[in-house]
């Protein structure tokens, strides 16, 4: 199989991703000025690099190699964005942050090298084997609880709040990364390609499995993109991307063992350094997150009393509505002419 094939294109979805995110996030950092268009027009590109081209990338990918392979690669993202940022957005990383992005790229790397480099050929009847186990059932359900909570948790707290962005990009990318239905579709076209269109044909429509799945695959990758769309419009590309990432190389490794049984061939030694690559992707996680400002702050720029309105008291009691000094210091506002 073309398992650099696989890598090479996962590294091209990771860079759309990565430009397709902080176009999410140029978007609402312009919305209050005068280049409206300009941010509907970033808002609508974002949203196809994610929606469109970096799926159909990783498709492309998961097609020739691995999930439990792939997955980890998605942080290479976080990387491409600590590097972009500060010339793309204007948020400077903090040493934390940047310390938490090495973590995750080392993790990655741990667990992409002792990962499984091959895998048998996928047909409809190892697709249903894979699919409809009790390990399977019990992750799916796991998932599906915690998609829940996270709903629960994120309506009880207020925009901006630092806990929300953490859930809420942990469920965008929690869900994002439960690639096992796409993952399944993806290779069985792959693998019944060699037959050709009518064989393809046929072995997607002799089953509505096959169907199911690939209905399924589209509606996590789209429930995924609306989440995304809102934590990147609503918080940092800094923080955000390093905690989406995160939450979708661990749900993507965590679906692949226990829905698709991707480490089952491995020797215990290779589990175990799996698994240990996988814990240095969460303690970046957690970097990044502890090194981060607090959202609060970075969603709103210093504001000002007015010095004509007091309470009884003596006190100012009316604050002037945000400045536009914080956006217009964005590097690619400034490319288009300020606010």
């Amino acid at each position: 199989r073309m398992i650099l094939l696989g890598v090479a294109l996962e590294v091209l979805a990771t860079v759309a991703g990565t430009i397709g995110k902080q176009l999410l996030r140029y978007s609402k950092l312009v919305e209050g000025t005068r280049h409206r268009a300009v941010s509907h027009l970033a808002l609508s590109a974002g949203l196809a690099l994610n929606v469109l081209a970096g799926p159909v990338l990783e498709v492309a990918a998961y097609g020739q190699a691995p999930q439990t392979l792939l997955a980890p690669l998605c942080g290479l993202d976080v990387l491409w964005n600590i590097l972009l940022v500060p010339y793309t957005l204007g948020e400077i990383p903090s040493g934390m942050q940047i310390a938490g992005c090495f973590l995750l790229v080392a993790g990655t790397a741990l667990t992409a090298a002792c990962g499984p480099h091959s895998e048998p050929p996928y047909t409809l009847d190892v697709m249903r084997e894979r699919l409809l186990t009790d390990s399977a059932l019990t992750y799916i359900s796991i998932e599906v609880v915690l998609f829940i909570a996270g709903s629960l948790y994120m309506q009880r707290r207020p925009f901006g709040d630092r806990r929300r962005g953490l859930v809420l990009g942990c469920v965008a990318g929690g869900i994002g990364g439960n690639l096992f239905c796409m993952k399944a579709a993806a290779s069985l076209i792959s693998d019944s390609w060699s037959g050709g269109l009518p064989y393809v044909l046929h072995v997607w429509t002799e089953d509505p499995l096959p169907l199911l799945v690939a209905a399924c695959a589209g509606l996590i990758g789209i429930v995924s993109a609306v989440l995304l769309a809102r934590a990147m419009r609503e918080f940092e590309a800094t923080v955000m991307v390093a905690t989406y990432e995160g939450a979708f190389v661990i749900s993507g490794c965590a679906s692949g063992i226990a829905v698709l049984g991707e480490l089952d061939r491995l020797s215990p030694e290779r589990r175990a350094l799996y698994a240990l690559g996988v814990f240095i992707v969460v303690g970046g996680v957690l970097a990044v997150q502890h090194g981060s400002e607090t959202l609060e702050r970075a969603l709103s720029p210093p504001v000002t009393p007015l010095p004509h309105e007091k309470n009884n008291n003596g006190h100012f009691s009316t604050l002037t509505p945000p400045t536009l000094s914080l956006v217009a210091s964005v590097p690619l506002l400034k490319a288009v002419g300020g606010p």
